[in-house]
């Protein structure tokens, strides 16, 4: 009796639900149809911030005596950079290494590998805010001491307005496909269903490689920098009033 009593509730709560369920069905209208645009954008601008990579690479017979040599030369190239309007926040120390140097094996008899010094490597990113500064600032690090300069990138140190800028072009980029590939279909474009954006990083044009010595102050250009941004619109279509 208690079995048949729970098959019977189970029956009649299956019951209800299905007859619950079956307006609220009846009741969801059709999905309007809707048009899908893509608008890419781009703001362009002269950087006004270089950051240069910069070092001193000693060598010694010993550990200690190549540490020592390079603290040296470092010091005097961080005197340089302060020297020249850098603040200390914008530098800051991107690399520091302590490898030991083996001789050449062909050159033994034994074929052997031996330490004969080592070498230590410092280096710094400095972040120069004036980019006329850029050239002399170089030339008066490789003369303090610094024998690595793997190079420069630029950067724009207020790029939000450009990112908008790049923004509002994507979308608007968008809203002008919409409209020409309404006309194209016949059809009247209606509200609009969603928005995404997203954005992209800045893309050098330019990117400079110094010369670690020169007989005038080494040039130093910017070039322009582009800053990227794409858009997604998604319009509800309708027909066309007559």
């Amino acid at each position: 009796m208690i079995r048949a009593n729970f098959i019977r509730t189970t029956i009649l709560a299956s019951t209800l639900l299905a007859v619950v369920a079956a307006p609220a069905m009846a009741q969801q209208a059709p999905q309007p149809p809707t048009l899908t645009v893509f608008g890419d954008g781009i703001a362009t601008a002269v950087p006004d911030i270089a950051v240069v990579t910069l070092g001193v690479v000693s060598e010694a017979p010993t550990a200690k005596d190549a540490l020592a040599a390079n603290a040296t030369d470092m010091t005097a190239v961080i005197s340089a950079i302060t020297d020249a309007g850098i603040a200390t926040k914008d530098i800051a120390t991107s690399g520091l290494s302590v490898n030991p140097v083996y001789s050449d094996p062909s050159k033994d008899p034994e074929g052997r590998q031996q330490v004969t010094g080592y070498r230590v490597q410092n280096q710094v990113t400095v972040k120069i805010r004036d980019l006329a500064k850029s050239g002399p600032l170089l030339d008066k690090v490789v003369s303090a001491g610094a024998n690595r300069v793997t190079g420069i990138d630029f950067d724009i140190d207020k790029a939000g307005a450009l990112r908008d800028e790049a923004m509002k072009a994507a979308i608007a980029e968008a809203r002008r496909k919409a409209v020409l590939m309404a006309e194209a279909a016949g059809v009247a474009l209606g509200p609009i269903q969603s928005v995404q954006t997203s954005e992209g990083g800045g893309v050098p044009i330019f990117r400079a490689q110094m010369a670690m010595k020169a007989d005038v102050s080494t040039p130093v250009m910017g070039g322009e920098q582009q800053i990227s941004a794409n858009a997604t619109i998604v319009y509800i279509i309708e027909p066309l009033k007559k």
